[in-house]
C-alpha cells in the first residue's frame, strides 16, 4: 500500500500537536490511601522550553544529572506543591525521582517523574483535600486527578471535585465511613 505524502504530513502534524513544544506539561496524580496522600508528578517539557527544566535539573551544567542533582531539583519542585487536608497543611516527603536521559528531555521527548507522600489520618466523616501546584518553570499546562486506594476498615468516597480556572488547584470533597 502506498501512503500519500499529504496524508503522511497531516498524520505527523497531528502527532506534533499531541505535546506542545512551547509549554511544560505537568500531570499530578494524587492517590488517597488509608495512611497517606501519594503524589506522582509527571513533568514533560516541550522542546522550546526544555532548557527551563534541564538548566535547573543539571545544576553544574555538565550534561549529566547526578542523584544529588535530581533530588535537589525534586525538592525545589515539591516546595511549590501544597496539600491541605481539612484545612491543615500537610508536608510532602520525597520518595523518588526518575530522570530520563537529559538528551530526551531537551528535545521534549520524555517525562521526569517525582514521587512524594504526605501522611494522613483516616477517620470517619466528611473531609476536604486541596492540592495546589505553583511550579512554573515556563509556560505551563497542568492537570491533577485524585485516585482512591482502599484498605483498612474505613473506605473513602469522593463526593465532589473542583479545579481552578488555571488548573493550579484541585479541591476534593470526600467522605470516610465503614465498608
Amino acid at each position: 500500500m502506498r501512503i500519500r505524502p499529504a496524508l503522511l504530513l497531516l498524520a505527523l502534524l497531528g502527532v506534533a500537536r499531541a505535546h506542545p513544544v512551547d509549554e511544560v506539561v505537568q500531570g499530578a496524580y494524587l492517590t488517597l490511601t488509608p495512611t497517606a496522600v501519594e503524589l506522582e508528578l509527571d513533568i514533560t517539557p516541550g522542546s522550546a522550553v526544555a532548557a527551563s527544566v534541564t538548566g535547573s535539573l543539571d545544576a553544574d551544567h555538565d550534561g549529566r544529572v547526578t542523584a544529588a542533582e535530581a533530588r535537589a531539583y525534586a525538592t525545589r519542585v515539591l516546595a511549590a506543591q501544597t496539600l491541605t487536608l481539612d484545612g491543615t497543611r500537610a508536608r510532602w516527603t520525597l520518595r523518588d525521582v526518575q530522570v530520563p536521559p537529559l538528551a530526551n528531555l531537551k528535545v521534549g521527548g520524555d517525562t521526569l517523574k517525582i514521587f512524594a507522600v504526605a501522611p494522613r489520618t483516616q477517620r470517619a466523616g466528611t473531609h476536604a483535600l486541596t492540592y495546589t501546584n505553583a511550579y512554573r518553570p515556563a509556560k505551563t499546562q497542568r492537570i491533577a486527578n485524585i485516585f482512591l486506594k482502599p484498605g483498612g476498615t474505613l473506605t473513602d468516597r469522593v463526593t465532589a471535585q473542583t479545579r481552578s480556572a488555571d488548573l493550579t488547584r484541585l479541591t476534593v470533597q470526600f467522605t470516610t465511613g465503614r465498608t
